[in-house]
């Protein structure tokens, strides 16, 4: 009787501990509050994606543009078996007619990681069938302690402690509303370099430049569980009537010029062609259209500023609504380099 107790002593302090220390270091969830959103049957166009797709396309132009009610679901580090359980789950009452993928080519070149407090388990924000397929196709591998510990103690997050939990007990937190996303990003963020705008998007509104990006070359070096998490996106729209565009939001100068750019607008240009789905590469831009240059950018890594959002995003409801496409974009990696 004696060791029942302590065992369930012993339970009951480790619950407590894990609570508390969950409560303080976890993350407050964006996309708990994007998928809640995302699920109001007003909305029947979504992006999905990483950093890029935040901020680089305005969900209110998509929607005065094609007339169609966009929201953005896409958040930064976001691997891509991520975005398909996100799909399925928003997706429930069948009311997603179209879905716009942003293609972040340096993500597709990794392993699906999900570090310690990056809020990229979904294991909470599922229901039914879709949690129990997540815990069985990507949890039980190598992500089980998440369940329990999904943060990680520094000196940095101890700082961020009264932020968790001014954006946790919040009460339009508490009540899942699109508006705490303005508490969760200033968890996030310290650089003020965004405004957000509701649905999903980050407006940028400052420079920082100082923040780079890390130089790599692409080398058709897709890893192999990224591209199943593509087809099972594509055969899920097409099992479900849904229509995917896919894109790729146009860089700095800086990089077109340093990097392979070129290889991976070939490389996913044939991807999608294999499936039939239609690829708008904003790199290809012609100037007349996209004309952009460093200071048109919050960073060096390519995420627009406000005004370049605005631009790319009208461009792409004219590239989805024109019959000649090839008006838009250059046909060959030379004529971008020369232009920009």
């Amino acid at each position: 009787m004696r060791t029942s107790k302590r065992l369930i002593g012993f339970i009951l302090s480790f619950v407590v501990v894990v609570v508390v220390l969950s409560l303080c270091f976890t993350p407050p969830s964006g996309i708990r509050l994007l998928m809640h959103e995302a699920k109001d049957t007003k909305y029947d166009t979504i992006i999905l994606g990483q950093s890029h797709g935040e901020c680089g396309y305005n969900p209110y132009i998509i929607s005065d543009e094609l007339g169609c009610e966009t929201m953005v679901v896409s958040r930064r580090l976001t691997p891509l078996n991520n975005m398909y359980y996100i799909l399925k789950e928003i997706n429930k009452d069948n009311h997603i007619k179209t879905v716009i993928l942003d293609i972040d080519p340096y993500y597709w070149r990794l392993g699906q990681n999900r570090d310690y407090g990056t809020d990229m388990d979904l294991f909470y924000r599922l229901s039914g069938l879709n949690r129990w397929e997540y815990f069985k196709d990507v949890i039980w591998g190598d992500q089980f302690m998440r369940l329990f510990c999904d943060y990680y103690i520094s000196l940095e997050n101890i700082k961020l402690i009264p932020k968790a939990l001014k954006a946790k007990f919040n009460k339009e937190y508490i009540l899942n509303e699109d508006s705490a996303m303005v508490y969760v990003d200033e968890y996030l963020k310290s650089d003020n370099a965004y405004e957000y705008k509701g649905r999903g998007y980050l407006y940028g509104v400052n420079r920082a430049p100082e923040l780079g990006w890390e130089i790599w070359q692409f080398d058709n070096d897709v890893t192999e569980e990224n591209l199943q998490s593509f087809r099972d996106i594509n055969e899920y729209c097409n099992q479900n009537g849904i229509s995917l565009i896919c894109v790729q939001s146009a860089l700095t100068p800086t990089r077109l010029h340093q990097q392979n750019m070129g290889d991976v607008h070939d490389y996913f240009t044939n991807l999608c062609d294999l499936y039939n789905i239609d690829f708008y590469d904003f790199n290809y831009a012609k100037k007349e259209y996209l004309n952009r240059t460093e200071l048109d950018y919050v960073d060096a890594d390519g995420h627009p500023m406000g005004e370049l959002s605005d631009r790319q995003t009208k461009l792409l409801c004219e590239l989805v609504k024109s019959s000649n496409k090839g008006e838009f974009l250059y046909n060959d990696y030379s004529e971008v380099l020369i232009n920009y």
